[in-house]
């Protein structure tokens, strides 16, 4: 949900519930309306957790008013002692979001006037529901927050950034141009601030219930798989991202402290071996955003690149390359092959794996 819209419906929210507590002639109304603020929340799965906690909370502190304000009175150490026991179970129970409301409850109740206690006590317990139930009612009927395309769009930014730092890096370990030292905080500065906002939309979608239709049901449940899944690939490809940044630092010490020897015909086989991986995974991983996206994707051919790897390693050492230098080269360009590799066989498993959740809806 936008902040304007927001904004807007919690206004909504404060007058109709104060509006009743007048049409009821239930005061204090400014406590009903301070209850439908806490109950407003950016989804309607958060608004009805918060609901059941509030009223939950509410419940407690009431009977913890009332249960001191009849024994021992309205006084304000009775006050700070209701305090310390609403602070106390919230804390148990971890309704800490509930605390601030809990504790006026409790302050609410207890200045009621001591003649009239009881009645004063539910009237204005009545105030604190119908704060709550007019919070439910305006984020249910008015404008129902939605994140699925925010959430959508984030995933889809998020990817192409690590998937372009991705590439960026095997070609700074190809090309022999080791990135700037501060390079990798700016890359972590980017990714990490979209990170961010998406785990924000992916939770906010997951207590995103709205009013799905039977048939859309199935559907959600597929799609909350494949985000949470989508994330955790990205995930992944961004640790791998930051693994290959450092070998190709030292790639370019390891070469400059032996004189920048020229690079062997079989060392230039795998590095164009490398670069045609990296085309075929870019192709899985278009097809992916697609998927994420609610496209239509087409089948993508598994790049077997272990096969062709194993037959120019196998020329490497029939030319009789020994010593640490190639056996550092060797180990380099297998792990980013491997980091290759994974990568692909993670896009494929997503790309298939919604057929066999479908089946078994």
């Amino acid at each position: 949900m936008i902040n304007g819209a927001r904004i807007i419906k919690t206004g909504i929210a404060v007058a109709l519930s104060m509006f009743i507590c007048d049409i009821f002639h239930v005061q204090p109304a400014i406590f009903a309306g301070a209850t439908a603020v806490l109950t407003l929340q950016p989804s309607l799965g958060r608004s009805f957790n918060k609901a059941l906690e509030q009223i939950l909370t509410q419940l407690i502190a009431i009977t913890i008013a009332i249960i001191l304000g009849l024994t021992m009175g309205g006084n304000p150490l009775v006050m700070g002692l209701s305090t310390v026991l609403v602070i106390l179970i919230c804390n148990r129970f971890k309704w800490r979001s509930s605390i601030s409301g809990g504790i006026m409850a409790t302050i609410f109740v207890l200045s009621s006037p001591p003649d009239q206690f009881l009645a004063h006590a539910l009237i204005r317990s009545m105030a604190i529901f119908i704060g709550v139930g007019s919070g439910l009612i305006v984020n249910i009927t008015l404008a129902p927050p939605h994140y699925e395309m925010p959430l959508r769009i984030k995933l889809i930014e998020l990817n192409k950034l690590i998937f372009q730092n991705f590439n960026q890096v095997i070609q700074n370990y190809i090309q022999l141009t080791p990135p700037t030292p501060n390079a990798l905080n700016e890359m972590e500065r980017e990714v990490g601030e979209l990170f961010k906002d998406v785990h924000k939309y992916y939770d906010l979608y997951k207590h995103d219930l709205g009013i799905p239709k039977d048939d859309e049901h199935a559907n959600r449940k597929i799609n909350t798989h494949l985000y949470r899944d989508y994330l955790a690939y990205n995930k992944g490809l961004w640790q791998r991202t930051k693994d290959i940044f450092f070998l190709a630092e030292e790639r370019s010490k390891r070469r400059k402290k032996t004189g920048d020897q020229p690079v062997s015909a079989d060392f230039y086989q795998i590095l164009h071996l490398i670069n045609n991986s990296l085309e075929l995974l870019d192709r899985y991983n278009r097809e992916l955003q697609k998927k994420v996206t609610g496209e239509t994707t087409i089948y993508v051919e598994e790049p077997h690149i272990w096969s062709k790897l194993e037959t120019i390693i196998n020329q490497w050492h029939s030319h009789n390359y020994d010593g640490s230098y190639y056996l550092h080269a060797l180990i380099e360009v297998s792990l980013i092959t491997h980091k290759i590799r994974w990568a692909a066989k993670e896009s494929a498993f997503l790309l298939d794996q919604d057929n066999d959740k479908q089946a078994n809806v």
